[in-house]
């Protein structure tokens, strides 16, 4: 179990800086991408459970489970050196704070929601041209939505963005914040927002979580466009970029790049490869923890 534990940290390693480092500046398929993201944050919460438990149980075992049964029944306490308790510490430890995060997390963002829909409804008044849209008075271009009120949730937009924008302009800004709402690209953030949170030192968690953020608004264009014309959401998205600095970023470039042009006829065969390699990521820590030392090397 020591050369398990030693491959396992390794590839720990690996998933925690030069793994998110190449995959950000990975430009293709965003579903795609967040497949692989999912794979690269459970495949690294595994390898680096696994690592602190099977130098936990290595001297008193072939496999993990083996290890682990014995040290519920209580067969393998005594054997235990004092750095196998450490590295039990720290796996138990790691376990607790990564499902308490998640938890929390969970918690907080149904928190928040529910506190800003009753904000929200204090500064808004209901659109008299969109159903469950919510219009909030400022120059700023804001558009965004909030998974909390009617049916799936609230489009939220400014009475600045309007006011540049043409009926259909507005149109595909609205069912940009539809696709968001509908596909609840709110709860797909969570994993990662807990992940972040949990093992904020890694820089794993943070790239991971900015790129996810990006991608659903990807994934959101990519949706929308199956109603609208995407060159008119990218005059929209330009539109905003154009009285607002916030939304001249690279993303907002990316978006109106991509809107611009067709879809391209790979992005299922590319799909198709990135769920198997994800499947891949996930069953090399899952094999080398689960299978007999002896079976696996």
């Amino acid at each position: 179990m020591s050369i398990v534990g030693s491959v396992l940290a390794v590839l720990a390693f690996l998933l925690a800086w030069p793994v998110p480092a190449l995959l950000s500046r990975f430009r293709g398929d965003p579903i795609s991408e967040v497949i692989l993201w999912q794979a690269v944050g459970l495949s690294g919460g595994l390898s680096l459970i696994g690592t602190a438990l099977a130098f936990a149980v290595a001297p008193a075992s072939n496999s993990l489970p083996e290890g682990l049964w014995q040290l519920a029944r209580g067969q393998s306490h005594a054997q235990l050196t004092v750095f196998a308790w450490i590295f039990l510490i720290i796996a138990v430890a790691l376990i607790g704070r990564l499902l308490g995060c998640l938890a929390l997390t969970f918690y907080s963002a149904r928190r928040t929601r529910i506190r800003h829909d009753e904000i929200l409804h204090l500064l808004s008044e209901p659109s008299a041209t969109y159903s469950d849209t919510r219009i909030i008075t400022t120059d700023e271009a804001v558009a965004y939505c909030l998974p909390q009120g009617p049916r799936k949730g609230t489009a939220v937009l400014s009475t600045g963005l309007l006011e540049v924008l043409s009926e259909d302009e507005r149109t595909a800004v609205i069912g940009h914040e539809r696709a968001h709402l509908d596909f609840r690209h709110d709860v797909l953030v969570i994993p990662f927002a807990a992940w972040h949170r949990a093992l904020p030192f890694f820089s794993a968690t943070a790239i991971g979580l900015n790129s996810v953020n990006g991608l659903i608004e990807l994934m959101a264009d990519d949706q929308t466009r199956e109603q609208v014309d995407p060159a008119i959401l990218a005059q929209a998205v330009r539109a905003a970029a154009d009285i607002s600095p916030d939304h001249r970023s690279e993303l907002s470039a990316q978006r109106i790049d991509r809107l611009s042009r067709p879809l391209s006829p790979a992005r299922v065969p590319v799909r198709v490869t990135s769920t198997l390699i994800a499947l891949g990521l996930l069953l090399v820590p899952s094999l080398l923890l689960f299978a007999p030392v002896a079976s696996a090397f």
